[in-house]
This record gives structure tokens, sequence and C-alpha cells, in this order.
């Protein structure tokens, strides 16, 4: 394993050396992903925003919490692969990574197909039972359809470039995403602009722009590294991998589902609104996502981090990378802040035109200055999770999830009849800080350590 490792120098070794600089290394190429990233989601809605209609925009939006939904099968796969692989990669155990990679990539073909499956043909109902306006239903459930049908365009990029993060490589993946955000905005802009297929277009451009990636990415894996490689045998069904994988995959399959349930209920309040509330939503949650990409990659990261280290037993080095992580995403947190609530009205002049859409502006800047005022703690609650992840300690993120979704959904409910729309946007800053508290709590106490490490 250490040949292949200094064959191969894109991997970086994250059980040696300077944590502070090793996050760093590793995360920017994943930060500078993230921004490709954003454009890649952004495109969409600018694009259906400045060039279609607000109802073309807010159909996507309305859709974005079914979505996140069917995503959490693949999020799943990709995350659970991802500390196995970076594990058995941390301990220079080759062999099981050969395994891991078969076995994963059959289990995530598993999963694409029975999602896939989901989503057509229960796109409807869902965005009927949320109470989707009818002059935006038609197209949210045509976007649904089309990206979440084709799952496994999204979840093979994932699951794939999450094998080459788990073994050191973050710039890999990060080549490819721009590669594939570029398509994408001309496929945006020739399926919406030329072929005038709105809706329908940037969400076929969005498949090809995955599918392409995921190509590209295996291309690449099994050419560069041996150790990504799988065999014939590894493609058999195995029950002690399978119960392994589980382990990891369902209590992180459950969490998410929740959180997306709870991302549902306050859809249909958001609904309950409006089309205008709903593309005020839309607009102030690609903003929120503009904020955090200065910090969310430094958290995500960490499990590769962890995961390495706890693998090589390296637990000294978990424990001064999480200080050196706050410090990191504390500071870009507190920046990221201050440039969002100085420019509110230009980071929403991106989607919309606030001169012809005033109420979807004023309630749009709205939001994002409240939630600009909490961004420290969903640094927080991602760098704690992550780094339980890495570990395998999964309960407590799954509690901490638990702990956000309720307080989540019963804000929204609460706040909204209190305070209207405005009581809304304080709902997912306020569950944050309580996600916190069963993460914080797990990790200061050791219990994630072995038990003669926590002596």
């Amino acid at each position: 394993m250490s040949d292949t490792k200094k064959k191969n120098t894109a991997a970086l070794d994250l059980t040696d050396g300077n944590p502070i600089r090793l996050l760093v290394l590793f995360s920017i190429p994943m930060f500078i992903g993230a921004l490709f990233n954003l454009m890649y989601n952004m495109v969409d809605t600018v694009i259906l925003g400045r060039f279609v209609s607000a109802e073309a925009l807010a159909s996507v939006g309305a859709a974005g919490s079914t979505f996140m939904l069917f995503n959490t099968f693949s999020g799943a796969v990709g995350n659970a692969t991802s500390i196995l692989v970076s594990q058995a990669w941390g301990a220079k155990e080759e062999d099981r990574i050969h395994h891991i990679v078969g076995q994963s990539l059959i289990t995530g073909l598993a999963v694409a197909l029975a999602v896939g499956f989901l989503a057509v043909f229960g796109a409807k109902g869902l965005m009927r039972l949320l109470g989707t306006p009818e002059n935006i239903i038609t197209g949210s459930v045509t976007y649904i359809r089309i990206v979440c049908g084709c799952t496994f365009a999204g979840l093979s990029y994932n699951v794939l470039s999450q094998m080459l993060r788990a073994i050191g490589d973050s710039r890999t993946p990060l080549y490819f995403l721009i590669f594939s955000s570029i398509l994408n905005v001309f496929l945006d802009l020739f399926f919406v602009i030329v072929l005038q297929l709105a809706v329908e277009g940037v969400a076929i451009a969005t498949v090809i722009s995955q599918l392409t990636s995921a190509i590209l990415c295996f291309g690449y894996m099994w050419r560069k590294y041996p150790a990504l490689r799988f065999r014939r045998r590894d493609l058999l069904p195995d029950r002690a991998y399978l119960k392994a994988f589980a382990g990891i995959a369902v209590p992180m399959t459950f969490q998410s589902l929740a959180t997306s349930i709870g991302d549902m209920i306050i859809t249909s309040v958001i609904n309950s609104f409006g089309s205008d509330i709903v593309a005020a939503y839309t607009v102030g949650s690609k903003v929120q996502n503009i904020a955090v990409t200065t910090f969310s990659q430094t958290a995500f990261s960490f499990s590769v981090y962890s995961g390495q280290n706890f693998g090589a037993k390296r637990y000294d080095r978990i424990r001064s990378g999480m200080k050196s992580a706050i410090l990191l995403i504390g500071g870009a947190a507190i920046f990221s802040a201050v440039i969002i609530l100085l420019f509110t009205r230009g980071f929403i002049s991106i989607f919309i035109d606030p001169a012809a859409e005033p109420v979807i502006a004023a309630n749009a800047i709205t939001m994002v200055r409240i939630m600009a005022c909490f961004l420290p703690f969903i640094g927080l609650i991602w760098l704690y999770n992550s780094c339980l992840r890495g570990v395998g300690a999964i309960r407590p993120s799954f509690i901490s999830g638990m702990v956000e979704l309720f307080s989540k959904v019963i804000l929204s409910v609460v706040l909204s009849r209190l305070f209207g729309a405005t009581g809304i946007w304080f709902a997912s800053p306020l569950g944050w800080i309580l996600g916190i508290l069963p993460v914080a709590w797990y990790y200061y106490s050791k219990k994630w350590l072995p038990r003669e490490a926590a002596a």
C-alpha cells in the first residue's frame, strides 16, 4: 500500500503530517469543486428565473425537498463507501479495498434502480401530498421524474468520487466536476433557450452532465489506482460486507430520510403561503448554498481525515485535527456571514430582478439575513457529524439528525403561525443549534474511542 501511495501523488496520506496543513490541502480542491457545484445548481435557477418565468423557478424550488428525499439513498451509499474505503486505506489493507469497491458498485446499482422506479411512479403523489400550488406542480413532477428517475447518473458519480476522496485524492473529482459544470451550462442554454424545453431542459442537462462525469471518473480511477480496481469475485454478494455496509448506510439513510421528510413538511408549510414565498425560499436557499461554500468542504472532508486516522489507530491526530478544523470553520463562517449581510441584495439579484419581483425579493432578503447570523452553527454540526461518521460512530449522528429534524418541523409550524413566513426562516437555524448538542457531547465524552485508547 505504501508503494501505491508514493506512485499516486494525488492521493494524500492524512495519517502523517501537520493536521491543519493537510486539511487545507485536502479541502481546497473540494472547496473549488463546491463553487462549481454551486454553478451547476445555480445555472438551472438563473436560466429559469431570467429566461422562462418565476413559476418555472418555483417549480424546481418546490421539487427541492422531494429531490433530497430520493437523493438520500445516493448519499448513504457514497458516504458508507467513503468511510469503509478510508478506514481500509488507513489500515493499508489493499485486498479489502478491492472488495469494498466491487461490492459498493453493485449495491449502488441496485439502489439506483429502486430509487428511479419510486421517483417515476411516486413523484406526482408526493407533490400533491405537499400541497404544491397548481400553477407549478406539473413542472415539479417533470423535474423529479427526469432527475430522480435517472438517479444512477448522480449516484455513480457520487460513489466513484467518494472512493477517490477516501484515499486522499480530492483533486481528480474536482477536474471532472469542473468539466461537467461547464457542460451543464451549455446544455442548459441549448435545451432551454434554443429548444424551449424549460424545466424539462434543465433536468435533462443535469442527467447528461452527471453521467458524463461518472464515466470519466470511473475510467480515471481504473487506470490510475490499482487499489480501486475490483475483481470478478468482488462482485459476488457478500453477507459480511453487506452487514458492515448496512451498519453504516442504514442509520445514515434513516437519518437522511427523516431529515428529508422534515424538509418536505417545512416545504408544505411554505407552499401554504403561495408561489411567491416558494420562489423566495428557492432563491434564499441558493444564496445559503453560496454562503456555506467557504467552510462546508472542510467540514465534510473531515470524515476522510478521521476515517484514515482511525484505521491507522492515530486517535491523537483526530483530536488535534478537530481543534484546527473548529478554528478554520468558525473563522470562515463568520467571514461568510459578514459578506452575505453586506451584499444581500446583490446576491438575490443573481437569480431574480428585485424591481420586477418585489415580494419575492423582500422575503428572500429577510430569509438570507436571518440565516447568515447562524452560519457558524451549521458549520459545527457538519464537522462533529463528519468526525463521528469517519470513525464509524453513526448512532450519535442519527440522534443529532432526529433532534434537528423535530426541532425544525415543530418550529416551522409554530413560528409560521406566530410570525408568518418570517417565522419559517428561523426554524432551520434553531434546529442546527439544538442538533449540535448530542454529537458535541458524544465527541468530548470520548465514547467513540476504543476502550484502551479512552482510558
